[in-house]
């Protein structure tokens, strides 16, 4: 049922010591803490990145549990405790070098554009280490990376990690005005406001109308987010545009059945009709299933030869996993990009290693390059290098 869907609670949290038994066996009184390995700092001087496997070193019980809690809270979508979680070891402990903890909250800091508290931890890690600090990929940066993947379409545009009304959303309504096919890239959309779903969802609706092809990259990764911000406030009146949007997006996709069930949860949490099941042009639906190929064969495949994920990876991206194993078929080495995935979901982990499992099963070498701290966290207490190497940032 859908509504259980909406309303489910997030993946319970399990203790460290379930993941990694020997990562939190507390330590004997007046013995030295045990240690167990875990990702090292990684060599943060751009020219000293290389195309080699990541090498973990040994780091205390006490820093390990605290890294572990943190990848379990934010792959459960709960930053803040995270946030708290890390900040906290770090100020209990201001002897210690272990750099585990700072890391992950430069990148946390980074995928929740805060870049003010980013530039404080620089400089208090700067006073503390003595070396360079991670650097802040700033907004151009990733637009850059965003143009690479749309080279060969002029009509293109990415939403960021915020939806709301402004400029990438007027720069949509200008080009859905216009002629030719449309690319809309919603994979590294990390929050979302009404004003924003509102155009989005006419945008969208004035171009199905008219038979616009548009391609929706990384819509499983909006998907999500709306469910989520659905299970949290209910039946609020100003949830009405989310739910508009949710029913338009699944239009695009051509899921009659999903948007059926939506349509019941609609008709219950507001007592009024749902909007109308629309047939889709099979050229739409056909455009959304293409999206996915042309964004990892085009400028990606000739930039660095590997399949790149985005967005959030959740139950909801099956289709990205069918698509890198339709890429890996004709591989014996399958690299997997992940520079835009800001989050793996606590309950996809299993889906994503069963897809690593089925590559080397196949025998194939499977490497997984620019993980974010978190997500490299997380892959290492679920023992993902068992089927994949982790791989350092390749210079640029």
């Amino acid at each position: 049922m859908l509504s259980k869907l909406f309303r489910k609670s997030p993946a319970p949290i399990p203790a460290p010591v379930v993941a990694r038994p020997k990562a939190t066996d507390a330590p004997a009184k007046g013995s030295a803490a045990p240690a167990r390995q875990a990702p090292p700092p990684p060599v943060l001087d751009a020219e000293d990145f290389g195309d080699e496997a990541v090498v973990f070193e040994n780091i205390s019980a006490e820093a390990a549990s605290i890294v572990d809690e943190a990848a379990v809270y934010y792959a459960n979508n709960m930053p803040d405790q995270a946030l708290n979680s890390l900040l906290q070891y770090i100020q209990l402990h201001p002897e210690s070098t272990e750099m585990q903890p700072w890391l992950m909250l430069f990148d946390l800091y980074q995928v929740q554009n805060n870049h003010r508290a980013f530039n404080e931890l620089s400089l208090q890690f700067v006073e503390k280490f003595e070396r360079s600090a991670p650097i802040w990929r700033s907004s151009a940066a990733v637009a850059t990376t965003t143009q690479k993947t749309d080279s060969g379409l002029r009509n293109s545009v990415s939403m960021g990690n915020h939806l709301a009304k402004g400029a990438e959303i007027d720069k949509l309504c200008e080009l859905v005005k216009g002629t030719g096919q449309v690319r809309v890239s919603l994979g590294a959309l990390s929050s979302i406001e009404q004003s924003g779903c509102k155009l989005l969802c006419e945008s969208l609706k004035g171009c199905r109308k008219k038979g616009r092809i548009v391609q929706l990259d990384g819509v499983e990764s909006l998907i999500e987010l709306i469910k989520k911000q659905l299970a949290a406030r209910g039946s609020e009146s100003v949830e009405t545009d989310t739910w508009l949007l949710l029913f338009e997006l699944y239009q695009w996709l051509g899921l009659e059945s999903t948007y059926e069930d939506l349509a019941i949860e609609y008709a219950v949490t507001y007592e009024i009709s749902p909007p109308a099941w629309e047939t889709v042009k099979p050229d739409l639906a056909a455009a959304q299933e293409k999206s996915p190929t042309i964004k990892t064969t085009n400028s990606l495949e000739l930039q660095d030869d590997a399949f790149r994920l985005h967005g959030v990876i959740s139950e909801s991206s099956q289709s990205q996993l069918s698509d890198l194993a339709a890429y890996a078929k004709d591989k014996k080495e399958v690299r997997i990009n992940m520079a835009d995935v800001s989050r793996v979901d606590f309950v996809a982990v299993g889906n994503v290693l069963g897809a690593l499992i089925s590559l080397t099963q196949d025998g194939k070498t499977v490497s997984i390059l620019e993980t974010n701290e978190l997500i490299k966290a997380l892959f290492h207490m679920m023992n993902v290098e068992e089927f994949a190497k982790l791989v350092r940032k390749k210079a640029h």
